[in-house]
């Protein structure tokens, strides 16, 4: 299990804005998970000092303490999506993460984040480009800062449990679009899964030899882009999607895929949210659990 960074009381109530006898006090009483050290030392993990601010109402008043972005300026949750565009489009790695960052610590959730935010952000930026007002390479970079943001944002989500059922997140070969899967991830981790990235642009065969190897609960396949999305469908079913499905769910998302092709790909659940797969992660770790009882 990977290592999270972990603070003193002191630095917590700094970061807080509170007294360190104050944080002494709540990790005593439970209030906030820590650990001692072998010399006796609290120590709070990075995700239990987040997850007790969103809960209680505290505010990170000083988040570069905990190595956390800064909030430059106020933005609530629905007026984030102008500046947002505007900081991405310029590249500017450190506004950005100043916008999305805090709205996690305020206590939204990924699902809000992506899907009020940083999906229709990227619309706008995606429309931008196709009218020529960004270039390629500022699409691109735009891509790069979110997903870099979204590294951070995973720090500060709780490990999963030991025994959290399993999912993965994947593009196929034909696909380079990372930010989707990176959303997917943190949607997921968020709900209590062991989610993790197996890659981005990897061949059908190595997705289903992946799965064969190791099978996950819940499977997902995002697709943005591919040239022939009929012929691509007839392949994933026949390569990957239909060999794999009583090793697991697979759910596939994506924009390339009309009405009538979503229909004829052999998976469990076609996607078209964050908030449809937080449902659908919702319905079977519901159902994962109460296999569990009956094993």
């Amino acid at each position: 299990m990977p290592m999270q960074r972990k603070f003193t009381p002191k630095q917590v109530a700094q970061a807080l804005g509170v007294s360190e006898s104050s944080i002494k006090r709540w990790v005593d009483g439970g209030k906030v998970e820590a650990v001692k050290t072998a010399g006796g030392h609290r120590k709070l993990p990075l995700a239990a000092v987040v997850k007790m601010a969103r809960e209680q109402g505290y505010q990170i008043v000083r988040p570069e303490v905990l190595g956390l972005a800064a909030e430059h300026t106020k933005v609530r949750i629905d007026q984030a999506q102008d500046p947002l565009v505007e900081a991405l489009a310029a590249g500017d790695e450190s506004a950005s993460q100043a916008i999305i960052e805090p709205l996690y610590h305020a206590g939204h959730s990924m699902i809000e984040i992506a899907d009020v935010v940083i999906a229709p952000v990227f619309h706008e930026i995606g429309y931008r480009w196709e009218r020529g007002e960004l270039s390629v390479y500022q699409e691109r970079r735009a891509c790069e800062i979110a997903v870099a943001t979204l590294h951070n944002l995973r720090r500060m989500l709780p490990l999963p449990d030991a025994g959290a059922p399993r999912a993965i997140a994947t593009t196929p070969d034909c696909d380079h679009s990372e930010l989707p899967v990176r959303l997917s991830e943190l949607v997921l981790r968020e709900k209590g899964w062991d989610a993790k990235v197996l890659g981005i642009a990897l061949p059908l065969e190595e997705i289903r030899a992946a799965v064969e190897l190791n099978p996950p609960e819940i499977a997902l396949l995002s697709v943005t882009h591919v040239d022939n999305p009929a012929g691509f469908v007839a392949e994933a079913n026949h390569e990957l999607l239909v060999p794999t499905k009583r090793l697991t769910k697979w759910i596939v998302g994506g924009q390339v895929f009309d009405e009538t092709l979503q229909r004829t790909l052999d998976c469990y659940h076609f996607s078209h949210s964050m908030a449809e797969l937080s449902d659908l992660a919702d319905k079977y770790l519901s159902e994962f659990h109460d296999r569990e009882k009956l094993a």
